[in-house]
């Protein structure tokens, strides 16, 4: 019986195409090392993408979920810490690039441990943490190595993992040449973190 993976290797050997968005799921119904393995061995550096892909699937669980959740235990006093390694990377970023009104709100921003219903609707909002987002989106697409078909099809799979920009981009760093601490979210997403940088704050819960 054909399965996605089978999918996926036919359209990175270039015998069928399919719409990038068919293998949205590849590695949360292929997720063994071995499978994760033969995905990802049409790529250069595919032992380091092998490396953390697996990593990242090591970290959470898929059960009774539709995206990896993190299973890590933690104190808040380390999420916090971890909350400001992240917030240190969007800073030194922005000021890589000049956007010195980006450094300075996060340069200026304190830190407040708030409950989860109080995150409702921020990523829907026009704030300083959906700008970062965007910057740094922009600056990936334009640093990525291949720009393939296959290469913008992978990067949607790891987008499916989590449904998280930052985590997919952390997975699939070996193939974007752009200097940015990405394993950092991923420490801070490991915890359960959730960040949102307003003007003057960097509101932090837990998923």
């Amino acid at each position: 019986m054909p399965t996605l993976l089978n999918d996926w290797c036919a359209f990175c050997e270039g015998r069928t195409y399919f719409d990038k968005s068919h293998f949205l799921a590849l590695f949360k119904v292929h997720s063994s090392l071995a499978e994760i393995t033969e995905a990802l061995s049409y790529f250069p550096q595919a032992d380091n993408l092998v490396s953390r892909v697996n990593e990242v699937i090591q970290a959470g669980t898929l059960e009774d979920k539709l995206y990896l959740c993190p299973t890590i235990e933690s104190s808040d006093f380390e999420l916090m810490q971890k909350a400001k390694l992240w917030l240190q990377a969007q800073a030194s970023f922005c000021k890589s690039l000049g956007d010195d009104e980006l450094y300075g709100i996060c340069q200026r921003a304190k830190l407040l441990y708030v409950s989860k219903d109080q995150f409702n609707d921020y990523d829907k909002l026009d704030i300083p943490s959906n700008w970062i987002l965007e910057l740094v989106g922009d600056q990936v697409r334009d640093c990525r190595l291949l720009k393939t078909e296959q290469e913008y099809a992978l990067f949607e799979a790891l987008y499916g993992v989590a449904a998280d920009y930052y985590l997919a981009w952390y997975m699939g760093q070996p193939l974007i040449n752009l200097d940015f601490d990405f394993r950092s979210y991923f420490e801070f997403w490991c915890l359960g973190g959730i960040g949102y940088l307003s003007e003057d704050k960097f509101f932090i819960c837990r998923k």
